[in-house]
């Protein structure tokens, strides 16, 4: 992992690479519902893959029911076209939990958000309003899962637990379809959350923009895809009854991942705790063969205000999820307004290989800038190894000893985004020389000095960047039509040009000069 990769390191990046999905696009047409106008940000704290753990704490199960019925704490009036959504609640099967649609988006079961119990053999039935069935496709159904309920397969449920439905972001043809919620759309669901262009948006802000939602299908078709290859199962099992199917593979590998959301739930609530002003708090647990051996870990991220990150951190596990058997990535984030136009942050990264290795230290500072809506940044990096395990990664570095920097500008309109970037190492470091040590230079650094040295650069895609580079990036997102057009240049030559279809399908096209376009070469 070289310095740029690190420095690009986030959670969603860690979620990824565990492979532990990124929402699942299924053919089921699920039938979830969502309010047009809903609030994006309730302000409290959530998880992405464990969100709203009240009913999952304090709810007791309830074996009771039939097939055909389920409480509704949400039943839609008489006069009002009824229309639902149904299937089953799977670990084994789960009766006594609570189904909800996630009507705004914010993770928290909120009183106007319909709801059902589950019932024999799991089942639900979910009774909608005709507006809230137009918006479903937008929305996750969450299942709260408490002690007291009952899995047909292991009795009664000792530790509460979470499961999550993706949206489908398809029409919706057939509510009888069946919308089953288990362990893997859960694990799909984990990492759909992650992406900025989904998270806490509404239904009617995705229905009027087409390219944000065929950007969110070909997110969910290339997932469900990265999925159902690392877990080697079919999407048919993906989202299938796998106890009425029999099928025995999927059902173990679901067992396995309730053991790891367990995990995280507990883990979830007591972070809780150690951080009460944190709007956001994610954790989850997965399996991955490091060695020839499969091993767990776990990933935490704690978000603050403003999507300031407190701390985020890969940890490899032991067998019972109660012990750190070492800290693989660890960063500390540091967000601070920088004078009136900028934003300043650092961020600290501890790296390690295995238990043994001592580590490599990872410093970053950065600021942001805003002057006549264009955006610039300017980040400078350095690694450190530390004398010995004992010794952290101080949060006091010189950075003019720096060892890398990375400039970058956003301008555009709101429809067509553009974006450039370039990195500098040794010898291309000359430039800008007093834009180090930054968090208290806003009084004596002027921001239209690094505008000015942007506006000479050629950092239009189309012009040739004419400032030293050890490598660049360019970048145009184009939502004026019905599908979103994304072009790319990069520092090799080679141009990329990626149109999203309303299908979740995407067309990418080469070029050697943004003018003649053909087909890609083969990976």
């Amino acid at each position: 992992m070289n310095n740029n990769q690190i420095g690009q390191l986030s959670a969603l990046a860690i979620c990824l690479s565990a492979l532990t999905g990124c929402g699942g696009g299924s053919d089921n047409n699920l039938n979830q519902a969502v309010a047009a106008n809903a609030s994006e940000d309730s302000g409290q704290v959530k998880a992405s893959g464990t969100g709203n753990t009240d009913g999952a704490q304090q709810g007791q199960g309830s074996g009771s029911g039939n097939e055909t019925e389920s409480d509704n704490n949400n039943s839609v009036d008489d006069e009002q076209t009824k229309y639902s959504q149904r299937g089953r609640v799977i670990d084994g099967y789960v009766s006594g939990a609570t189904v909800w649609l996630d009507l705004n988006n914010n993770g928290q079961h909120d009183s106007n958000e319909p709801s059902a119990q589950s019932l024999d053999k799991g089942s639900y039935i979910l009774e909608l309003t005709e507006s809230q069935r137009q918006c479903s496709v937008y929305v996750p159904t969450y299942v709260d899962v408490p002690v007291g309920a009952i899995d047909e397969d292991l009795g009664e449920v000792t530790e509460a637990y979470q499961l999550v439905l993706p949206p489908s972001l398809t029409a919706i043809d057939d509510d009888r379809m069946a919308a089953h919620v288990t362990p893997l759309t859960t694990v799909l669901w984990q990492s759909l959350s992650e992406f900025d262009t989904f998270k806490g948006k509404s239904c009617a802000e995705l229905q009027q923009n087409s390219g944000t939602l065929s950007e969110l299908l070909s997110i969910l078709r290339q997932t469900t895809n990265e999925v159902v290859a690392h877990y080697n199962i079919s999407e048919q099992q993906l989202f299938s009854d796998y106890i009425a199917n029999q099928d025995e593979q999927v059902k173990q590998l679901a067992e396995r991942i309730v053991f790891g959301l367990k995990a995280s739930l507990k883990k979830r609530l007591a972070l809780a705790e150690q951080y009460p002003e944190a709007l956001e708090i994610r954790v989850v647990h997965y399996q991955k063969n490091t060695e020839s051996e499969l091993r767990w870990y776990r990933d935490i991220a704690v978000f603050g205000k403003g999507d300031r990150t407190f701390f985020s951190e890969t940890a490899q596990m032991d067998d019972a999820l109660e012990n750190v058997v070492f800290v693989e990535y660890l960063r500390n984030t540091l967000n601070q307004p920088w004078g009136s136009l900028g934003q300043y942050s650092e961020e600290v990264d501890l790296v390690k290989e295995n238990a043994s290795d001592i580590g490599r230290c990872v410093y970053r500072e950065g600021i942001a800038v805003t002057l006549d809506g264009i955006t610039y940044t300017l980040s400078n990096t350095l690694e450190r190894t530390p004398e010995s395990e004992s010794q952290s990664c101080d949060w006091l570095q010189d950075f003019s000893a720096r060892d890398a920097r990375l400039l970058s500008i956003t301008y555009g309109s709101k429809l067509v985004k553009k974006y450039t970037h370039l990195e500098r190492r040794d010898g291309m470091l000359g430039a800008l020389s007093e834009w180090h040590s930054l968090a208290d230079k806003h009084t004596v650094l002027d921001p239209a000095e690094l505008a000015n040295y942007f506006d000479q650069s050629g950092y239009e895609l189309e012009q040739m960047l004419n400032l030293p580079a050890f490598s660049w990036y360019k970048r145009s997102t184009d939502d004026s039509g019905d599908n979103r057009v994304e072009v790319e240049r990069f520092a090799d030559h080679e141009w990329r040009k990626t149109t999203y279809n309303s299908d979740g399908t995407y067309t990418r096209l080469c070029s050697e000069d943004g003018a003649s376009w053909q087909s890609c070469p083969a990976n």
